[in-house]
């Protein structure tokens, strides 16, 4: 499966739960389009990663134990003007090569 795939359907998990939106385990699962074992393979993970997931028998979903969210991605931080030059250096050689070549 390609990874973009595999980290969309974590997000929408995410979204299900956060919004206790699942339903049951095979409606989550029916939601996400996979079996119900591929499910439960991906709350494992979540589990393992920490993530605070239950299940409300009364309402019928899956939900967070406290207020939280899966964040995947990239965090940017703030570098010195000295980086910021070597960054803009290699990345300028970069489109040269690639000006160069074409």
């Amino acid at each position: 499966m390609a990874i973009s795939r595999y980290l969309d359907r974590l997000k929408r998990m995410d979204d299900l739960i956060r919004r206790r939106a699942t339903g049951s385990s095979d409606e989550f699962a029916n939601k996400l389009g996979i079996s119900r074992s591929s499910l439960m393979e991906y709350i494992k993970l979540l589990k393992e990663l920490n993530a605070p997931i239950s299940f409300d028998h009364y309402n019928n979903t899956y939900y967070y134990l406290i207020n939280c969210k899966l964040k995947i991605g990239y965090e940017s931080k703030l570098i010195e003007d000295s980086s910021l030059v070597e960054l803009n250096k290699r990345n300028l050689k970069s489109f040269c090569e690639v000006v160069i070549q074409k």
